[in-house]
């Protein structure tokens, strides 16, 4: 494999970008926004909780039921490689009391641009995947359609929330009966507040810890106008 096309400019598809080009092969990365990483960027809003300090059994353990794939990929990647990875872009972390683990500069910007400067590739941004043409992938662009070859094209689009930052769920159409439906990685519940809560609706609630059955995460939580 010589070139790789990589669909998709959040961070799988810039770890995917990392591994290829260190390896020496010529990598471009496609993204349907005019700049890549806006749902990283939006994470940092509130610190950007890049892993948790704990033992691997303990780790796992959070992800119950665990999938054997996303075993290997935790076990091979995990807390400490994280941190190994952010502190070699030059981003320093620091464990909290929750042991979550943030970049001391509690914001995304910096880890995003020592990133892009680490990855050797020819970045594509305003190509919106459309499907599969008769050599390679088809994209809509401003100013018309173009099809991409390559000797490898990975498909790192994303789920189906915050579609103002990209991610729409819409490439679910090009690929429909192989993928299983989208479900929540986070949760939410329904309170109907009193108006007194009014002045508090939006801000976040610290050192809590939410129960809920046999299950318990400790950390902190947003106040919004339902729940």
């Amino acid at each position: 494999m010589n070139t790789a096309l990589i669909i998709g400019g959040g961070p799988a598809g810039l770890m995917a970008a990392q591994v290829l080009s260190e390896a020496g092969v010529a990598v471009s990365i496609a993204d349907a926004m005019p700049t890549l990483g806006r749902k990283f960027l939006m994470a940092g809003k509130s610190g950007l909780n890049l892993t948790k300090n704990e033992p691997e059994t303990e780790f796992l353990a959070a992800y119950d039921p665990l999938p054997e794939a996303l075993r290997r990929a935790l076990s091979g990647f995990g807390p400490q490689e994280v941190q190994a990875w952010a502190q070699d872009l030059g981003q320093a972390t620091f464990t909290g009391s929750t042991g979550r683990v943030f970049p001391k500069a509690m914001k995304a910007s910096p880890t995003l641009r020592a990133w892009l400067e680490r990855i050797n590739a020819t970045l594509l941004p305003r190509h919106h995947w459309v499907g599969w043409g008769q050599a390679g992938a088809l994209f809509d662009m401003p100013l018309g359609q173009v099809e991409l070859e390559a000797d490898a094209t990975i498909l790192a689009l994303g789920g189906a929330s915050w579609a103002r930052l990209g991610s729409n769920g819409a490439w679910v159409d090009q690929i429909e009966g192989q993928i299983t439906d989208f479900v929540p990685s986070n949760g939410g519940f329904v309170v109907p507040w009193t108006d007194h809560m009014g002045p508090h609706l939006g801000k976040p609630v610290k050192g809590s810890k939410l129960t809920c059955g046999a299950y318990e995460s400790r950390g902190e939580w947003i106040l919004s106008k339902h729940g």
